[in-house]
């Protein structure tokens, strides 16, 4: 008996959502032997559908790509606004003049990193660290 372009994407529905060839043979009528035949004939077809098969579950439970980026930019930016309010009420008072220095430097290069092309140059902060290093002595 020739079976229906119908049945046959029925099987590769059910095989890319996990069915075993044992239930896919009892809930279609479909011998196993034929159906193992079915896999090897359709197999980039099945291959196909089991992407899309996991693609669909993913958008489901919402851990596609975009969603994650939405989330951690989310969370970046309450990062940066409770790091905007510190540097706002200006409380470097206990950090060590090396320390500020430095964090003023890798800031820097952040901001150059983030813009690209675009030269930024923050003498000050240079200038400090140059100042810094000719009177520091070092043992």
């Amino acid at each position: 008996m020739t079976k229906t372009n119908d049945e046959v994407q029925k099987f590769i529905e059910l095989r890319a959502r996990g069915l075993s060839f044992d239930k896919i043979a009892t809930e279609t009528g479909t011998s196993k032997p034929t159906l193992l035949k079915w896999a090897r004939d359709y197999q980039q077809d099945l291959e196909q559908a089991q992407y899309f098969e996991v693609q669909n579950m993913l958008a489901q439970y919402e851990v596609m790509r975009r969603n994650r980026v939405e989330v951690i930019a989310e969370t970046l930016h309450m990062a940066l606004t409770e790091l905007r309010a510190r540097a706002q009420a200006g409380n470097f008072a206990d950090m060590t003049t090396d320390k500020l220095v430095n964090t003023c430097l890798t800031l820097e290069n952040r901001l150059e990193r983030e813009i690209g092309s675009r030269r930024i140059e923050f003498s000050d902060a240079r200038n400090l660290e140059y100042l810094l290093s000719a009177f520091v002595e070092v043992d």
